[in-house]
């Protein structure tokens, strides 16, 4: 299974991430970083490779948590996103004044510089965990032709495929994140995530 850790920068994931691994059973995690991209070009045919890593995960009998910037209708779209055996998406985000905060305690990056366009990127994510029809343009505007945009773009808002766990850490403890994306975690193991190969979810 492939569990999706998504949201905009400093939402947390990287410093979530290899603590809900140790605390959750038969699950590795990676950061989407590993694979340096610059653009949404490269960082949508990472995706693909870290597809590609799930998929052999799950031949060993493990799960991939993976933190990325990718939001669940690009995963979906990309090419393999059908040979996995499950798909779960959680967003992790926060208040914007607490995003830039934290930013602002990082080294500076500056292909990555904090402004409107990352604020903004926060924003698409939040609804976009809602509601799949929101601004889809914004993931399908000059996107490679072999992406498959169809398996999803005409669900709408409410279609139980469409289940987004979304956290809102702006005024948590690291402890209380933790627990909330492990929590969500171990009930999807229980309860089945919701979009499973089994279901053919993409018909």
């Amino acid at each position: 299974m492939l569990y999706l850790l998504s949201g905009a920068s400093a939402s947390g994931k990287k410093t979530v991430s290899p603590i809900v691994a140790k605390q959750a059973t038969n699950i590795v995690w990676h950061l989407e970083s590993e694979l340096p991209a610059s653009n949404r070009q490269e960082r949508m045919a990472n995706m693909e490779r870290w597809i590609e890593r799930a998929i052999e995960y799950e031949r060993e009998g493990k799960d991939l948590l993976l933190p990325a910037q990718s939001p669940l209708g690009e995963v979906l779209a990309s090419p393999r996103a059908i040979e996995l055996s499950a798909i779960a998406a959680c967003v992790l985000d926060c208040h914007d004044h607490e995003r830039t905060t934290r930013y602002a305690r990082r080294p500076f990056d500056p292909r990555w510089p904090m402004g409107m366009d990352m604020l903004c990127w926060a924003a698409f994510h939040r609804m976009h965990a809602v509601n799949p029809q929101f601004e889809q343009r914004v993931l399908r505007d000059h996107a490679a032709s072999q992406y498959q945009w169809d398996r999803w773009t005409t669900w709408q808002r409410g279609d139980n495929r469409w289940r987004v766990e979304l956290i809102d850490n702006t005024t948590q403890t690291l402890s209380e994140t933790v627990g909330l994306v492990t929590a969500w975690v171990e009930r999807t193991r229980t309860l089945g995530a919701p979009l499973q190969r089994a279901d053919r979810w993409w018909e």
